[in-house]
């Protein structure tokens, strides 16, 4: 099995994100790195792309390829894809990010990369994807009537990104979702995350725990 990178967010100025990517890019040599992005949604300017472009330039990453599930699909890039040494699953909707995945036949894809050593990086709705399920976004958004919350399921747990920036009403509610169906959740503040490797789960930052651990 490869690793796992779940960022609440990924912001160039964050002292917390460059915690996550000393591990990241630990014993590898950044000028010959390829990173493949995934993009959430549709970005045809690629206004959120050339976005992480910089953020991976500013650590000497040049070699980055755009991976659209949308207008732009190219199933002859899936074989580029997967010689990537980081595929990096984009911000955003989950739920329209696991449609569009499930639609492009790509679950398999990414489930092969992975079995095979490969790193994925989730970005905060990217990072819910790697997760057990899209239930606390639909409980956020409150439109629990959509039965639709597959994710790629890499881990038997909820990341729950921004945890700083939720209301109290909605924290007491996340703590009766887990309490009620028995969910493990790691809560990320901006700025941390978690890293998945095998069965060890290293917490980054201010991660809480929620949740009885199996």
């Amino acid at each position: 099995m490869g690793k796992l990178f779940f960022y609440s967010d990924q912001i160039a100025e964050s002292p917390g994100n460059k915690r996550l990517d000393k591990f990241l890019f630990n014993n590898r040599k950044n000028k010959n790195i390829k990173i493949g992005y995934i993009a959430s949604t549709e970005d045809k300017d690629k206004k959120y792309f050339n976005t992480e472009v910089q953020y991976y330039c500013d650590y000497g990453v040049r070699n980055i390829m755009f991976f659209d599930l949308y207008s732009e699909f190219d199933p002859l890039k899936i074989k580029e894809l997967i010689k990537c040494d980081i595929i990096h699953l984009s911000t955003g909707n989950p739920i329209e990010f696991g449609n569009a995945i499930k639609n492009r036949n790509m679950e398999n894809v990414l489930w092969e990369y992975f079995k095979n050593g490969g790193t994925i990086v989730g970005v905060s709705g990217g990072a819910v994807q790697l997760g057990k399920s899209t239930k606390l976004f639909q409980l956020f958004s409150g439109d629990l009537s959509n039965q639709d919350s597959d994710t790629l399921q890499f881990v038997d747990f909820e990341f729950l990104p921004h945890y700083n920036r939720w209301n109290e009403d909605f924290k007491r509610e996340v703590l009766k979702y887990s309490q009620e169906t028995g969910t493990m959740i790691y809560a990320a503040h901006d700025g941390d995350g978690i890293i998945v490797d095998g069965d060890s789960i290293q917490m980054i930052g201010d991660i809480l725990v929620i949740g009885n651990e199996k």
